[in-house]
């Protein structure tokens, strides 16, 4: 029964632990009006950097060569 009961608390113990660990940041739950004439500043995580949004590009391209004869 004591068993039990320790794993039961350990479980409920990292429940918690886990749960309060994801709460972030809560500004951005409930966001309060701008006032009038006034523009939203853009934050860190929503601007874009030049090379996030550029692809890969150049390289060689493959080429499919066949070194066994088609079956006949």
């Amino acid at each position: 029964m004591k068993k039990i009961f320790t794993l039961v608390i350990t479980l409920f113990l990292g429940a918690s632990l886990a749960l309060a660990q994801t709460g972030g940041d809560k500004s951005s739950l409930n966001p309060q009006p701008l006032p009038p004439g006034k523009s939203k500043t853009q934050t860190a995580s929503t601007t874009k950097t030049k090379s996030a949004t550029k692809g890969h590009k150049g390289g060689k391209k493959a080429t499919k060569k066949t070194t066994t004869p088609p079956p006949k």
